[in-house]
């Protein structure tokens, strides 16, 4: 009885410690193919196959460290698959 208590309780704490990504609000501008810069802040945004065209637009940036689902989400709805982003 004492065992599986102790299971259940190690096995709850480690699915509290899952990493959920970080999404964050940015305004971003296209730079060069699949190179998006922001306008504040200086990061770059280094995508896969993105061929949104902005100026200056509002996206949703969806980031986690070492993760390969990391997203570029514009207003317009369309998704782009992020690389990295550095500055």
């Amino acid at each position: 009885m004492k065992f599986k208590l102790l299971a259940m309780v190690i096995i709850a704490g480690s699915l509290s410690s899952v990493v959920h990504a970080e999404y964050y609000k940015v305004n971003v501008k296209r730079v060069d193919q699949n190179l998006y810069k922001t306008t504040t802040g200086g990061l770059y945004i280094k995508t896969r196959y993105c061929y949104e065209y902005t100026y200056g637009d509002d996206a949703v940036l969806k980031y986690e460290d070492y993760s390969y689902d990391n997203k570029l989400i514009f207003d317009s709805g369309t998704t782009c698959e992020v690389e990295k982003v550095f500055k």
